[in-house]
């Protein structure tokens, strides 16, 4: 029997996680979670990093109380954000949020430096406004005063490992989301340093994910090993995939951000690639994860947020329910609509694009949940045919996982619309990803046992798609 902890930080919660592996499956605890939000401070969207910090020391030590036995701890968080430090190793500024502005006001200066198409070119990402490349370029033209004083950047999972640790590192994964490296991330890209003028000095080599940090220097921590069990949320998903072999299955990703990909060896760079928006990042195991990144569940969160603002709590599964009942909308929104990832109003976000289509409001709440989840079923089956047009086949299979896997009316609609077996779960990939990475790193598991596991370990449920 082991047990090894895992850290999940999302955009909007973290989690604290045990796995304990016996009999061939992982037994999951959960032992702590909390949630955060960036803050608007004096205009700049920022993270409160102190407090991130706090609540996965206390998590970890609540696990230690309850496993005295655990071994290891992987931390795995959301991509592109990144935190300055000092010499002293000090963060240098407070980490701003991906959705913070600067990136829009200084995007036309990135573009004058290195313009979409070299973008793609040089690292396979698709350009946007949240990458770390746009957001450091952001910094140095609007903090120039910060520029000397930062020694290092470390992209968010590799901050948290390095104050577990002492080391500092650069996982694979989650720099392979930066737009900073070569196509595939075997490697940074000197040149993308170079044009947008961003010290190279900032970061080292590349690590490898599946290996070990070093020793945890927490004090009440210190029996616990340091690993890289995928610092990508995404790519800790997709290695916890319940997928029969020889079946060619893609994977959805249902967060706050949507993200549909595939499985490949390379990076796929084909001018369809750029002009359809495909973005390269690294899996787990070293191999590409080919996707799109879509805006998600984030659009039903601001909407209950908003409700839950002007008096109106909601429960998600009721309004789902609901929303299973009404009648398909005449008009489905487009969730890649730039405004509808920023934060707030989106009740009047949703009403503006509907009245520029001369399409009527929906009449209540449950209405709105069918046409944004209607929405996203379209928007899914849409990526689908894009990515089957790079790939040159199309899945047998579409695995969803994350919280959007629970959503049966998602699943469903997204099966009939895409026209494509569903499998749905496991909600918690991200979890049982690192959990299985992490045994693999200590030699508990075998890789190629992972299947086994995961098919012992999962919960899920299958969504066939209508006949038409």
């Amino acid at each position: 029997m082991t047990t090894v902890l895992a850290v999940d930080l999302g955009s909007s919660s973290g989690r604290v996680l045990a796995g304990t592996f016996k009999d061939g499956r992982i037994e999951v605890t959960h032992i702590h979670r909390f949630y955060h939000e960036a803050q608007r401070v004096n205009g700049a969207l920022l993270w409160d990093l102190e407090s991130l910090w706090n609540e996965t020391v206390h998590g970890l030590t609540l696990a230690i109380q309850q496993f005295p036995d655990a071994q290891s701890v992987s931390v795995d968080t959301w991509g592109v954000d990144f935190v300055p430090l000092d010499r002293q190793g000090q963060p240098v500024g407070t980490p701003h949020a991906y959705r913070d502005e600067r990136t829009v006001r200084t995007h036309e200066e990135f573009r004058a430096r290195l313009n979409d198409r070299e973008f793609f070119t040089l690292t396979g990402i698709a350009p946007a406004t949240i990458n770390t490349a746009n957001q450091l370029v952001a910094l140095t033209i609007e903090e120039p005063e910060l520029v000397d004083r930062i020694d290092k950047v470390l992209l968010l999972p590799d901050y948290f490992a390095w104050k577990l640790s002492g080391i500092q590192g650069w996982s694979r994964s989650i720099c392979s989301s930066s737009g900073l490296c070569e196509p595939g991330s075997p490697r940074w890209s000197d040149e993308v340093f170079a044009r947008l003028g961003v010290p190279r000095h900032w970061v080292g080599e590349l690590n490898d994910d599946l290996t070990v940090v070093g020793q945890c220097r927490v004090p009440g921590l210190e029996q616990l090993t340091v690993v890289r069990g995928g610092a990508h949320d995404t790519a800790c998903a997709v290695h916890a995939l319940p997928i029969d072999e020889g079946v060619d299955a893609w994977w959805l990703s249902c967060g706050s951000w949507s993200v549909l990909g595939a499985m490949e060896d390379h990076a796929l760079t084909s001018p369809e690639a750029f002009q359809l928006g495909l973005t390269n990042e690294s899996r787990t195991d070293g191999g590409v994860r080919p996707l799109f990144n879509i805006t998600g569940m984030w659009i039903l969160q601001e909407l209950q947020r908003q409700w839950e603002r002007e008096g109106n709590p909601t429960d998600i599964d009721e309004l789902v329910a609901a929303a299973r009942e009404c009648p398909s909308p005449d008009v489905l929104i487009d969730p890649d609509e730039p405004y509808f990832a920023e934060q707030g109003e989106m009740v009047e976000k949703v009403n503006r694009y509907l009245a520029d289509r001369g399409a009527t409001q929906p009449a209540s709440e449950a209405e709105y949940v069918r046409l944004v989840i209607e929405s996203f079923a379209a928007r899914y089956a849409r990526g689908i045919d894009d990515l089957a047009q790079i790939t040159g086949y199309r899945p047998q299979q579409l695995n969803v996982v994350g919280g959007g896997s629970r959503n049966h009316l998602l699943c469903d609609l997204t099966a009939q619309a895409a026209q494509v077996r569903v499998v749905a779960g496991p909600v918690e990939a991200s979890i049982l990803g690192s959990l299985l990475a992490q045994l693999e790193i200590l030699g508990h598991l075998d890789p190629a046992l992972r299947p086994a596991v995961i098919a012992k370990t999962a919960k899920t449920h299958v969504h066939e798609p209508a006949q038409l």
